[in-house]
């Protein structure tokens, strides 16, 4: 199954979408910055902010792409949130689990990539942006609500591993 693709844009507010969702598509530079300031409100909560900011988007999205595709296999849900997250210039995610949980595996990642050319290795990971995306694949895949998979980065390509790796917990 390939993600059918419709992008279109408002010639009078030049705003993109991407199948009737507004996107902005971002630079590894941007990422960065605002991985960067996330990183720097840690004691404010900044990673978890980010995290649930983007699966509260992305699982909007997903749902509506499920709807009007009539996906209901939770393979096909899996490899649509997949493609999204290759069509958004992500990266490339490798899903493997079931509605416990699961392992997640990025063989390449813009956040960590952009981090890395930016400021160099880092002793930690940093990718909120895309535990947030997972959780979205996850919930919207076994239909859960927001917030019932916790998604956490273990190996990080930031901190000079070959790829990054997320263990997905179910937490109900």
């Amino acid at each position: 199954m390939a993600l059918k693709l419709e992008f279109t844009m408002d010639k009078e507010t030049c705003r993109h979408s991407l199948n009737g969702h507004g996107v902005v598509m971002h630079s590894h530079h941007y990422l960065a910055l605002i991985t960067k300031l996330v990183e720097d409100l840690g004691d404010l909560g900044g990673p978890q902010i980010l995290c649930e900011v983007v699966e509260e988007s992305m699982r909007k999205i997903l749902d509506d792409y499920f709807l009007k595709n009539s996906l209901s296999s939770v393979e096909d849900r899996c490899r649509a949130g997949v493609e999204y997250f290759s069509t958004f210039g992500l990266g490339k995610m490798h899903i493997a689990g079931d509605e416990n949980g699961g392992k997640v595996r990025l063989t390449s990642s813009h956040v960590d990539e952009g981090w890395t050319m930016k400021w160099g290795p880092h002793s930690k990971p940093i990718n909120h942006l895309t535990c947030g995306f997972i959780s979205a694949i996850f919930s919207a895949a076994f239909n859960k609500p927001l917030k019932s998979y916790g998604t956490t980065e273990t190996a990080s390509i930031v901190t000079g591993q070959p790829e990054s790796t997320f263990v997905v917990t179910a937490l109900q």
